[in-house]
């Protein structure tokens, strides 16, 4: 599989936009450098975690955010992610060939260190000390987690929700890539793609390997993959599989270990987003200097300059699930800002403010204007923990346990809100935990997969004013409605792995 093995992978830890790509082939690895020693394979982790900072902002979270019904493109607007925002994306489409490609590179890197840990035997290496055969242990065990990790990613993105029914047929799934294999001009011998059962029965046994090869217990806001992390990733797995059982199980050992905390003081969220401080925080990527800056992902919603314009602000029907209540949230994930289009319109509007300007990173690194709108990433926060289990709960008609945890979640969040109601039918609990979710994690990298999994289309409402927007009342911006079934909400297969590998089958409709 010549072109999964050489894809292109991003410079500067993959941070992107669709419009600001910098390639470099994932072959620059050398191939016959050898891992020989214990400093080789610690060299070799940094390349793990560095790419997983911009797999966790930029292109990953707005494209499929702006694809769906959370944001409107302002008038004027630089045309990024333009294609996602009128559904116009195509096989060809760069942020596609990015995210597909980085996946892989990443897996790549994975499996170029487990196929040197196991030809050099490093366990009864000479040059090894007991010392140094724990730390390649976590090494190899974070391996595993990153192969199943971009596996589910390009599964989420690439195929169509999971359903039992269908999970078996051919080519539904993902090209599985489990091993280190030198690139060939031979493609006779590239991979196609597995069943989805095969893919996820993968992604299982992988974590399955991270899980005895990692056992230190988690903290809050670690940097570096642990016990929790596992937990939580696989609940997010689970969850996608329709294993509502594992999902609730896993999800709630989270919860109930006492070691994350929500919060509920709008002063607490603020420190979460931007000074990246919360009990929450399961597992965040830490930025410690301007090599290691993930993307700017609050970039494309908030101003360069006071007065001046963004590219998309946030729909009213977003809005109005925040502002219909008395909820914390609305001061911190947005912000009222007066907005002049380049055409002289004009309102009073608010502004997505999650990843604001000028956040801790910022402030460390020296408050550099190329720093800005850039928080480290956090992968896994316990409020997802609580959405997991509620949605596992409520899928078993187990109302009581379902209402628990989504209430605990909503009355931290929203000033009033009783902890102690409990709603009379699944699906009554359904429709507040899918309203409850889309507030909660609104651009944090789900929404997409969110509606696939709930079988749910596109419809982006009302707007917050139609003349600030790019072409107001089009069914391609503003007025977008799209079915569940509509063939994009299932990405396309880079059209050049299509053209380099004669066994890679395409997605429907492209």
């Amino acid at each position: 599989m010549k072109n999964i093995v050489t894809l292109l992978l991003l410079v500067s830890a993959l941070a992107f936009s669709s419009c600001d790509l910098e390639l470099k082939p994932y072959n620059a690895i050398p191939e016959d450098e050898a891992l020989q020693t214990p400093q080789d394979f610690a060299n070799m982790r940094v390349g793990l975690y560095s790419p997983l900072k911009g797999m966790n902002g930029g292109g990953y979270y707005s494209a499929m955010d702006i694809q769906c019904d959370n944001f409107n493109a302002v008038e004027g607007f630089s045309n990024n992610y333009g294609d996602f925002y009128r559904w116009q994306f195509n096989s060809s489409n760069s942020t596609v060939e990015a995210i597909y490609g980085n996946y892989y590179g990443l897996i790549a890197r994975a499996n170029y260190i487990l196929y040197w840990a196991d030809k050099i035997n490093y366990r009864e290496n000479e040059n090894f000390t007991e010392e140094d055969v724990e730390a390649v242990d976590i090494i190899l065990g974070e391996c595993y987690f990153i192969r199943a990790y971009c596996h589910f990613g390009l599964a989420q993105y690439f195929c169509d929700d999971y359903e039992a029914a269908t999970a078996d047929a051919p080519n539904s799934g993902v090209a599985l890539v489990t091993k280190y294999e030198k690139p060939t001009s031979d493609n006779t011998k590239y991979i196609g793609r597995s069943t989805l059962n095969e893919t996820f029965d993968q992604i299982e046994k992988d974590l399955d390997m991270a899980s005895l090869y990692i056992t230190n217990e988690g903290t809050v806001g670690d940097a570096y993959i642990n016990a929790a992390t596992i937990d939580a990733f696989s609940a997010r797995v689970a969850l996608a599989r329709d294993d509502y059982e594992t999902a609730a199980e896993l999800a709630t050992a989270l919860i109930n270990s006492g070691t994350y905390a929500l919060c509920g003081k709008k002063a607490d969220l603020d420190k979460m987003w931007t000074d990246d401080s919360s009990s929450e925080i399961i597992w965040m990527l830490p930025i410690l200097s301007a090599d290691e800056l993930g993307p700017a992902t609050g970039e494309p919603y908030l101003p360069q300059k006071d007065g001046g314009i963004v590219d998309y602000i946030p729909t009213k029907s977003l809005l109005e699930l925040f502002n219909t209540l008395k909820d914390t949230r609305i001061n911190v994930y947005f912000k009222a800002y007066t907005l002049a289009t380049t055409t002289s319109h004009s309102g009073k509007i608010r502004l997505f403010n999650k990843y604001p300007e000028q956040t801790d990173v910022w402030k460390r690194l020296g408050g550099n204007e190329s720093y800005r709108w850039i928080t480290q990433p956090k992968v896994f926060r316990i409020a997802e923990m609580y959405l997991i289990a509620a949605e596992a709960y409520a899928q078993m008609d187990k109302l009581e346990s379902g209402s628990y945890y989504l209430m605990a979640l909503e009355s931290k969040r929203i000033t009033g809100q009783s902890a102690s109601k409990v709603f009379s039918t699944r699906t009554e609990l359904m429709d507040e935990l899918k309203l409850e979710r889309r507030r909660e994690m609104c651009l944090e990298g789900t929404r997409l997969f969110d509606l696939k999994r709930w079988h749910l289309g596109v419809n982006r409402g009302a707007t917050q004013q139609d003349n600030l927007c790019d072409r107001p009342g089009s069914t391609t911006t503003t007025a977008l409605k799209k079915a569940y079934d509509d063939y994009h909400m299932t990405w396309p297969i880079p059209q050049s792995e299509i053209n380099a590998n004669p066994q890679m089958v395409q997605n429907k409709g492209y």
